[in-house]
């Protein structure tokens, strides 16, 4: 749940067509978080419904944000742990598949142990 001090919440006049109502009511809504700075815009009729979709949205994108950056810090920890380690091989016999992370290349267990085609990942 996001907390309330980080939202900022802004009332205008909507876009496009929709007669009187648009040019008369400050229905549309546009909250932003501000620590991330993503915001969100929702226009539509009635403002208290649109003010509630469009923190349930921006709740949604800033999530999304903190698990896109989760998983870019795990990954450069995971990254530096395998150059600390010099790892030459990673096997991933869930999927099958091994990497060699002097190349970056990705090949198949099954071609490169059942075949000898250690080649695929030079």
């Amino acid at each position: 749940m996001l907390k309330k001090k980080d939202i900022k919440i802004e009332r205008t006049k909507g876009k496009g067509p929709g007669g009187q109502h648009k040019n008369k009511r400050e229905s549309m809504i546009k909250a932003t978080h501000i620590p991330t700075g993503i915001s969100v815009s929702i226009d539509g009729r009635d403002q208290h419904a649109n003010k509630r979709k469009a923190l349930k949205e921006l709740e949604n994108q800033v999530l999304q944000h903190i698990q896109q950056q989760k998983a870019v810090i795990k990954k450069d920890h995971r990254d530096k742990k395998i150059k600390e380690r010099n790892i030459i091989r990673t096997y991933n016999y869930k999927t099958q598949q091994v990497k060699d992370h002097r190349t970056g290349k990705t090949a198949s267990i099954k071609d490169i142990i059942g075949k000898g085609k250690i080649d695929l990942l030079r």
